[in-house]
């Protein structure tokens, strides 16, 4: 009888310590979603961004979000070479340059972060 109780007790006991072994190791590492925007709505996000930080009028906002769609198309399409992602790049800073004046222009290069996004610096090497 001994020996049975015993060998239930061991038995229950390795048990318990088997399936706390078993458990799953929880990332609580925060995931981070990609988003990807189309052509349209990256050419608008950009267009508030830059009229929200200069003030611009409805005019002018609406010709920067056809310049941004324009670059975007480009940046995102997959046909398009680096030196052709760069030369975009190189002309939306060029084309913001002549719109806007000298202040303004000041002020949207001090922004280094937005104006890189304008430029879409960051997308020229990405996309192969």
């Amino acid at each position: 009888m001994k020996k049975i109780i015993i060998a239930s007790f061991l038995t229950l006991a390795f048990s318990g310590t088997i399936s706390a072994q078993n458990k799953k190791k929880v990332d609580a590492t925060p995931k981070k979603e990609v988003v990807v925007l189309t052509p349209e709505q990256a050419a608008q996000k950009d267009g508030l961004a830059i009229s929200e930080f200069l003030g611009l009028d409805e005019t002018l906002k609406t010709a920067f979000i056809g310049l941004f769609e324009m670059k975007h198309q480009v940046m995102q399409s997959s046909s398009e070479t680096v030196e052709s992602r760069r030369e975009m790049s190189r002309i939306v800073g060029l084309k913001i340059e002549a719109t806007i004046d000298s202040n303004l222009l000041e002020k949207l290069k001090a922004n280094t972060a937005l104006y890189n996004q304008l430029l879409s610096t960051d997308l020229i090497e990405v996309k192969n």
